[in-house]
């Protein structure tokens, strides 16, 4: 596992047979568009594609953060058990509590992008995603401008309330999981006054209270 002070990346986290099951699974998801937020509305005008979000852990911080990140309404259905095996392995790895958990299935066409944001935050919690690519191309994601090479089956996980990330424009269809974490900050050994907190707080009062 690659480490540093603002990601952690594992290669290979999920075998070829995984991969065809969740492309098989993300291909059959339905996905309205009813996009009434225009932050999500900015962000989403690139995407060229579906979003579909899951509200695993159906708790109040999962409720909230859902509410405010979905792009086409929040589903809390029974999602299939490949799908929550692969939460524990992710919460093993990287030694994560599953309090509050959410997924976002993302489906994206050629020429499709990631513009620069800050996922939402909850005061006293980081947004931590956990990200696998499933379908792609060989890609750069850039985390507070340092770029990370990212290869199909890869997973990656990094604090995305409190680091801005984007991808440069795809020239070929993506399909990925983001596992969103919703973790106190000792969890990752913040604290209240680091720089990053707060900037993730004035950001939270800025956009979410427009919501």
């Amino acid at each position: 596992m690659e480490n540093t002070d603002c990601y952690r990346l594992i290669k290979n986290f999920i075998s070829k047979e995984e991969s065809i099951q969740i492309l098989d699974w993300v291909y059959s998801l339905d996905h309205k568009g009813n996009d009434s937020n225009y932050h999500l509305s900015e962000l989403s005008k690139d995407l060229k594609g579906k979003s579909c979000i899951f509200d695993i852990s159906d708790t109040p911080l999962t409720n909230y953060i859902t509410k405010f990140q979905s792009i086409s309404g929040v589903s809390k259905d029974p999602l299939p058990d490949f799908i929550h095996e692969i939460i524990e392995r992710i919460s093993n790895k990287f030694g994560f509590s599953k309090d509050n958990i959410f997924l976002q299935a993302v489906d994206m066409n050629k020429g499709g992008k990631i513009n620069p944001h800050y996922d939402a935050s909850v005061d006293g919690y980081v947004n931590y995603k956990c990200n696998i690519s499933v379908l792609s191309e060989d890609y750069e994601l850039f985390i507070d401008g340092n770029p990370i090479e990212i290869e199909q089956t890869d997973l990656y996980g990094f604090e995305a309330s409190l680091y801005k990330h984007w991808t440069n424009e795809f020239n070929s269809r993506r399909v990925f999981l983001s596992f969103g974490f919703i973790l106190p900050y000792c969890e990752l050994n913040r604290l209240e006054n680091d720089p990053r907190v707060r900037l993730s707080k004035r950001i939270e009062k800025y956009f979410q209270s427009k919501n």
